[in-house]
């Protein structure tokens, strides 16, 4: 949390990147779980980060970081990739407060 201009922004903060071991936050696609079940986890992630940060920055920081961590456990760049379309279009009300279109600002981060 910090003030910017009289305004507070607030952006996440992940303690478990302090630590000295490895911690598993996410499923790994050779799991048990159902593979829609695991890129839904995707989409929760991406309304709880654009809910949480108030900055436009900090949000797309956060799904850079997810992205990657979510890659290396075997995830589709295609399939988050839809994804995040869906939750484009649908999630108006949540990504808006940026006051920008972030589609351009993000596609390219899946290759496309």
């Amino acid at each position: 949390v910090g003030i910017y201009r009289g305004k507070f922004r607030v952006t996440l903060y992940d303690k478990r990147k302090d630590y000295n071991f490895k911690v598993i936050t996410y499923p790994f696609l050779d799991g048990n779980i159902p593979k829609n079940l695991s890129y839904g986890v995707f989409t929760s992630q991406l309304v709880r980060m654009a809910k949480v940060n108030t900055t436009f920055k900090g949000f797309k920081e956060c799904v850079s970081e997810l992205l990657k961590k979510l890659v290396r456990q075997g995830f589709q760049l295609a399939a988050l990739r839809k994804k995040f379309v869906q939750f484009y279009k649908s999630k108006l009300n949540v990504w808006g407060k940026y006051g920008i279109d972030i589609y351009d600002e993000f596609i390219t981060m899946f290759g496309n």
